[in-house]
């Protein structure tokens, strides 16, 4: 898909794919920042997209508890498990002083990023301490306190050991706040788009 993409744009600085399953999208857009940042790109299109042709996927969801069998409900002390969705989110990306120069609408201005791992093999269950060390990582790039963050898109996948890894991670991250800030995930609204997900979760917050 990214091949094809660059060829019908005519794009010439190169292009691939990203897998690191539901944080995918949000990986091409942190490589994609990185490359602006160090002057190796001028521009770039990065996000996911993701559909769900395999039957057995939403089936093996269901049996492992993490389908939804009703309304889908994000960081609740009764959780439900998520709703599969599908979709498909990108985003066009320059550096702020050059997108000003270019007189281009700019939606949002990415400050920092951060990124970590599990470091276990196969399936890893969510952990706050990896989540926390990601956004530890991403709030020091942008030299941005996190305790004066006023909303926060999640991940918000509505399942109780990934939404108390989250909420722990942000109330570590945010323990010096003094004021409350707003949380919420799109996947509430569309559902849990896999890798495509962290593209309309970062659509949302800068629209």
């Amino acid at each position: 898909i990214a091949d094809r993409i660059s060829r019908h744009f005519k794009f010439r600085g190169g292009s691939y794919a990203v897998d690191t399953a539901c944080a995918s999208s949000l990986l091409a857009v942190a490589t994609a920042c990185a490359l602006l940042a160090a002057g190796e790109l001028d521009f770039v299109l990065a996000g996911g997209v993701d559909i769900s042709l395999d039957p057995f996927e939403l089936s093996g969801l269901a049996l492992g508890g993490a389908r939804a069998a009703g309304a889908m409900r994000i960081y609740d002390a009764s959780p439900t498990g998520f709703l599969p969705g599908e979709g498909c989110g990108m985003v066009a990306l320059m550096r702020a002083e050059d997108a000003i120069a270019a007189g281009m609408p700019r939606y949002a201005d990415i400050a920092g990023w951060g990124i970590s791992s599990a470091g276990r093999p196969g399936p890893a269950p969510a952990d706050a301490g990896t989540q926390l060390l990601a956004l530890q990582r991403a709030y020091q790039r942008a030299q941005i306190d996190p305790a004066d963050i006023q909303l926060i898109e999640g991940d918000g996948r509505g399942t109780a050991d990934a939404d108390l890894a989250e909420l722990t991670a942000l109330s570590a991250i945010r323990s010096g706040a003094t004021a409350a800030a707003a949380l919420g995930s799109v996947k509430a609204n569309i559902g849990h788009t896999k890798a495509a997900a962290g593209a309309a979760g970062l659509i949302k917050a800068a629209l």
